[in-house]
């Protein structure tokens, strides 16, 4: 059983404290997330026969490693370019594991993003996949300040991949995405900087309750910005399975959303804290991913 509700308006400065329908939505907004698929599926991350594969290409800059996912067809002659989403681990991971074919806590993130391009699900991108490993805190960080992975995006991730991928630099076209301590990632570093990301997504994560006062104090100016959700060209999506030891975590952090009015979509499923319900999660909200340049105020 799967499930998602979609909250904007309320109680802060967005909205004004009307009550909000989805009816009432820019039409480009989404205002649901796509079919969950169920718990254990498979054939959406395996390598189908037919289906061409992108490349995934280890870089080393600046004393960091990260990986990055090109797609099928991938160009550097497009015209176009290519929209980029920043993928992080959880605790205990580092670069390799959204990549990786290890069943228990391998993303074959590639494969997933192959097989939904090869499916129609999705136009090409580009994924940056960093070790974040030495910088995510479950602490907030104030929102245009360093730390929390802040100074690795903007001092070494991001100039990297601009200078040498066919990417598009506007924050349109970057997402970020992160599971579980990544999570703390997309939150410290994409809503607190929505002048370069328009797109945070949150699989299995949310603040703990020593730290969701501290996310209110310094995520203040974010949270009571009439203009947030007009900046936010999705809403921000955040998933935990029934099981998940983050679940409580997740529901306590979309009630601080909605009391200020963000826009947010909520995924709930069967499933636990693990690689299964965090591939799915990705495959769920690809389909979101750069769709949109109007944001969501209402």
């Amino acid at each position: 059983m799967t499930g998602s509700v979609f909250a904007i308006g309320g109680g802060g400065g967005i909205g004004g404290g009307s009550a909000w329908s989805p009816d009432d939505a820019p039409a480009s907004c989404p205002t649901e997330t796509p079919t969950m698929l169920p718990q254990g599926a498979t054939e959406y991350y395996r390598d189908r026969p037919g289906v061409p594969n992108g490349e995934v290409e280890i870089i080393r800059s600046r004393g960091e490693r990260f990986h990055v996912y090109t797609p099928p067809g991938y160009s550097e002659s497009d015209p176009e370019g290519y929209p980029v989403l920043y993928l992080s681990h959880g605790a205990g991971q580092d670069d390799a594991n959204w990549t990786s074919r290890e069943e228990d806590w391998g993303g074959s993130a590639d494969l997933i993003l192959d097989n939904a391009f090869a499916d129609g699900r999705i136009e090409p991108m580009v994924v940056v996949m960093p070790d974040t490993s030495g910088c995510a805190s479950g602490s907030p960080v104030t929102p245009g300040t360093s730390g929390g992975c802040v100074d690795l995006f903007k001092d070494t991730l991001m100039p990297y991949v601009e200078s040498n991928y066919n990417v598009r630099t506007d924050r349109d076209n970057r997402a970020i995405a992160g599971l579980s301590q990544g999570g703390f990632v997309a939150f410290n570093v994409g809503l607190g900087n929505l002048d370069l990301f328009s797109h945070v997504f949150i699989y299995g994560s949310g603040w703990f309750s020593t730290s969701r006062r501290a996310f209110e104090r310094e995520f203040e100016s974010v949270l009571e910005d009439p203009e947030t959700n007009s900046l936010l060209n999705a809403p921000i999506v955040m998933g935990a399975g029934y099981d998940d030891i983050a679940y409580s975590n997740t529901e306590a952090t979309i009630d601080i959303l909605n009391d200020y009015g963000v826009a947010n979509l909520q995924e709930e499923y069967e499933g636990e804290h693990d690689m299964d319900s965090f591939r799915r999660m990705l495959h769920l909200t690809l389909p979101m991913m750069f769709v949109n340049t109007e944001g969501c105020g209402s």
